[in-house]
């Protein structure tokens, strides 16, 4: 270590590199997506030019990561493709101010968060909440300032079936990124059928009285929603209109994926 004088570095970050290089030997890095193996500095073994990043995908599987549409609606992410009016919003009175996904639904980014929910792979968990991260770049975003993070809830007896709530442990990393806390304001109230295959008039009816506050959220607060998956946004904007009914000021949401 030239120029770094030792003494100054506590023990315990000793201690934590130490551990984390001598289990990057025993346990070396692989790519989430294809499963090849990575060096330290992230590039895939056996391809010099091949350089990865700091959350374990190749640069070959980056670039399998389907990016938003560049033309798409300002409030629910919807592709427009040319229309002056998003066919999603068409008729409808949404409580949310915007949902911003950062990549659509298909592809490896599919892949990966099936894999993570239904295949209850959580080591998935730091690559989808990096891909998450672009979204709060988003233009639509700019300038706001949340007091917390809100996850989507699952009803207790799924999530005693699948182990975990996806949309917690996303929350919990975007919130450490952000330095605010995470916040479980809401409860499923029953176990709903899945919205897949749903029209929205289904999606609405199949989530009518889904949501309730677990506790009331601070008199006008703002509150950033999250899930993995965005499709009509019905369900994000179910729990927001529980929030805003709550005394929230403004709720926005952010996913991985828009499909």
């Amino acid at each position: 270590m030239k120029g770094v004088d030792v003494k100054r570095i506590p023990l315990t970050v000793l201690i934590r590199e130490g551990v984390s290089g001598i289990l990057s030997l025993i346990y070396p890095e692989h790519c989430g997506g294809c499963g090849c193996r990575l060096d330290h500095n992230g590039e895939q073994r056996g391809k010099p030019g091949t350089v990865g990043c700091d959350f374990f995908l190749c640069k070959a599987c980056q670039a399998r990561i389907p990016a938003p549409p560049e033309c798409r609606c300002p409030v629910c992410s919807h592709p427009m493709q040319g229309l002056f009016q998003c066919s999603n919003c068409e008729g409808r009175r949404w409580h949310l101010t915007t949902i911003v996904a950062a990549c659509r639904f298909e592809g490896l980014v599919q892949e990966l968060i099936q894999r993570f929910k239904y295949g209850r792979d959580q080591s998935l968990l730091p690559i989808l909440s990096q891909l998450m991260l672009p979204a709060l770049d988003d233009t639509r975003l700019a300038g706001k300032k949340f007091d917390a993070v809100v996850p989507v809830p699952l009803h207790p007896l799924r999530e005693r079936e699948r182990e975990f709530n996806q949309s917690d442990l996303l929350a919990g990393s975007l919130a450490k990124r952000l330095g605010i806390p995470v916040r479980r304001l809401l409860k499923r109230n029953r176990a709903t059928a899945p919205q897949a295959g749903f029209d929205r008039s289904a999606r609405l009816q199949n989530l009518k009285g889904a949501f309730s506050l677990r506790r009331p959220p601070s008199a006008d607060a703002s509150f950033l929603l999250v899930d993995d998956v965005a499709t009509t946004g019905t369900t994000l904007d179910a729990c927001a209109a529980i929030l805003m009914e709550g005394g929230a000021s403004e709720v926005c949401a952010v996913t991985i994926a828009r499909g």
